[in-house]
């Protein structure tokens, strides 16, 4: 007969750790859309019933979740307010993204900070096009709209490559892997 084995000290320490982070992710991810919830949303609502039989759409394995930060704050710093959770869904679900995280990462420039971060990143696009020798272009409009989209794409780009970053050090040490900086910048 087989007597059950007993739980260190350790083990519960560190299953505790283990749900204290499983119980901080759910809080942090509570208001995006999700699986059971995604009928709430004004316009996913109408994809609710195709979206659940997309288990990509729910990943958090690494690639569906870069890809998802990558497209995610490309996509939010663009000057498309008010299309730009129709533009993440349909990118989230061509490209197989994981979907609270690139509609998470629109929330980034709601009406409240739009009005900050879009004139910081024109002043940026600005900055980089001079600094490359970029054509300008003739309009101060369309001038503003460029600058907007230089500076979007290149930040958008950076913050999602230092998050993507983050993301892939956090699994590795979740999963107990050693981390190897040389295979997460081939991925």
């Amino acid at each position: 007969m087989k007597l059950a084995e007993t739980e260190t000290g350790d083990d519960r320490e560190t299953r505790a750790r283990h749900h204290v982070r499983i119980r901080r992710a759910k809080q942090f991810l509570r208001p995006l859309p999700r699986k059971a919830t995604i009928h709430r949303w004004p316009v996913l609502k109408w994809f609710a019933n195709t979206a659940r039989k997309r288990p990509y759409l729910w990943s958090f394995r690494v690639r569906e979740v870069s890809i998802a930060l990558y497209l995610g704050f490309v996509i939010s710093f663009l000057p498309l307010p008010g299309i730009q959770f129709l533009i993440a869904f349909a990118a989230a679900w061509t490209l197989r993204a994981n979907l609270p995280i690139i509609m998470g990462a629109q929330l980034i420039t709601n009406l409240a900070t739009m009005w900050l971060i879009y004139p910081a990143l024109g002043a940026f696009g600005t900055q980089l096009i001079d600094l490359f020798g970029l054509k300008s272009l003739d309009s101060s409009v369309s001038q503003g709209v460029y600058s907007i989209v230089v500076g979007g794409l290149v930040a958008g780009i950076t913050v999602a490559f230092a998050l993507d970053m983050t993301y892939r050090f956090i699994f590795a040490q979740a999963q107990k892997r050693p981390v190897n900086l040389k295979r997460m910048f081939k991925k």
